[in-house]
């Protein structure tokens, strides 16, 4: 009985510790008329389980290692099993040595298109479109997660931007999923795209120089972490000069805008009057919101 006993705890322990997803799910159903709501909350607790208890890492990863992420799906069609959503998606990680966790990747998606019937298993295969909302699911968790990855280790992310073009690949018919759906170049078509391409290597190469060598070292000594940062953005310029308003761009300063403020603000003011110049340039539509940093 003791040696049964000890199986069931290593195994219910093994499949907490294999989660390496800590995604809070939030369902919006605010604008729908339906008799039964229950649903919508059902819909929430099936996504949570499926992005947290999932095994979603090569690696064996340390609980204070997982990668935190939110969903926030609205509702904006619904009818039996049929939903239609707008889905805000970001994700973070810690910065070392402090309690702050530092933005990775913010992006609103307006083409969510997926069947769920209430009580329903999501199920979920990597090499079949078997269900639309976990194919959605998969993809975005392998964005985060490559993303993440990027910014610990030079193009670390690459597993999982693979899996995410499979996952694109396949699903490349389906509505949402196409180079002209949704929201034109700043879809999911587009996203994969920008991240295999080597011609935006040089915006992966500065995620890990804007992390790893700029902010966690930030504690330790901010004015050489700024330089990094200040360094970092002058490698996305060239990528941005070519191929401007391209989506990957828009994620990267959707999720790092505010921060960028806060870090220039301090900063000596021969530094601060370039970043100011230099993120005007390419983050344009903001440019406004920069002038804060002179304040």
């Amino acid at each position: 009985m003791k040696n049964i006993l000890t199986i069931l705890l290593l195994f219910t322990f093994g499949a907490v510790t294999a989660q390496d997803l800590n995604c809070a799910i939030e369902v919006r159903s605010d604008n729908i008329q339906a008799s039964n709501k229950e649903i919508f909350s059902d819909l929430e607790n099936a996504i949570s389980q499926f992005m947290n208890q999932r095994k979603w890492i090569s690696d064996k990863i340390q609980p204070q290692e997982k990668i935190n992420c939110n969903f926030v799906i609205n509702i904006t069609s619904f009818s039996i099993d049929q939903f239609k959503a707008e889905v805000n998606i970001t994700s973070s990680r810690p910065v070392y040595g402090t309690t702050y966790n530092t933005p990775i990747f913010s992006h609103f998606d307006q083409e969510w298109n997926f069947q769920y019937a209430q009580f329903q298993n999501l199920d979920y295969q990597e090499n079949a479109d078997v269900m639309k909302l976990t194919t959605l699911l998969a993809f975005y968790a392998n964005v985060i997660i490559g993303m993440d990855f990027d910014s610990f280790y030079p193009e670390g992310g690459q597993p999982y931007f693979n899996k995410a073009l499979q996952i694109r690949n396949l699903s490349q018919n389906s509505p949402g999923w196409g180079p002209s759906d949704g929201s034109g170049n700043r879809n999911k078509y587009y996203i994969i795209d920008q991240l295999m391409d080597d011609r935006f290597r040089p915006l992966r190469s500065a995620n890990y120089q804007y992390h790893m060598q700029g902010i966690d070292k930030f504690k330790n000594d901010n004015s050489a972490a700024r330089k990094e940062i200040f360094e970092a953005l002058e490698k996305i310029r060239t990528v941005q000069e070519r191929l401007p308003n391209s989506v990957i761009f828009k994620i990267f300063f959707q999720a790092k805008r505010q921060e960028l403020i806060n870090i220039f603000k301090e900063a000596e003011p021969g530094l601060k009057n370039r970043a100011i110049e230099l993120l005007g340039k390419l983050d344009p539509s903001n440019v406004t919101n920069y002038d804060k940093i002179k304040s």
